[in-house]
């Protein structure tokens, strides 16, 4: 009995410094992504009407929650944005600037592979892109063999930081 409660203490003290861990994750891409010392006060996008028609022709799908918080800073728009890719979330940073990516980062990543998201090679192909009117990409995101899904799901994260941007 005695190790059942040690083990459910251990797990349950784990979760709590795992969500501890994320929230810093988060407040730090914030802070260096608007250049700031504190993060701001964030707002929200109320998915509904023809914003969340644009969000599910983006997504093929609707996004998990009803609101969309955002922090801003002048023309800066940063986003914390949640796909699945194959299994799992994976939670992600985009910062937009004048209608283009100009930071972005993979915050947590869940998946027992296709892990290689989260590096620089991959993220500087998401940096500096911006929508065409079709509602594409400019510049091309190549795939990664073994993680065809997680790249996919930063794909459409990309063209939904720009189309909720467009929206502010």
């Amino acid at each position: 009995m005695k190790i059942k409660i040690l083990i459910l203490s251990f797990l349950i003290l784990n979760s709590a410094v795992f969500a501890s861990d994320e929230r810093l994750l988060k407040d730090n891409f914030l802070k260096s992504s608007l250049g700031l010392s504190e993060v701001p006060m964030h707002s929200y996008i109320i998915l509904k009407d023809d914003i969340e028609d644009g969000v599910e022709k983006i997504l093929k799908d609707t996004y998990h929650l009803p609101v969309i918080k955002y922090w801003k800073s002048g023309n800066k728009v940063s986003f914390i944005l949640e796909a699945i890719g194959k299994h799992e979330f994976i939670t992600t940073g985009f910062m937009v600037e004048d209608n283009k990516i100009s930071d972005a980062k993979v915050l947590v990543y869940r998946e027992n592979y296709g892990y290689e998201i989260k590096y620089d090679m991959f993220i500087n192909q998401i940096k500096g892109n911006s929508m065409k009117d079709s509602k594409k990409l400019v510049k091309r995101i190549a795939n990664i063999s073994g993680a065809t899904l997680s790249v996919n799901s930063m794909r459409k994260l990309s063209k939904l930081s720009l189309y909720l941007y467009s929206k502010i």
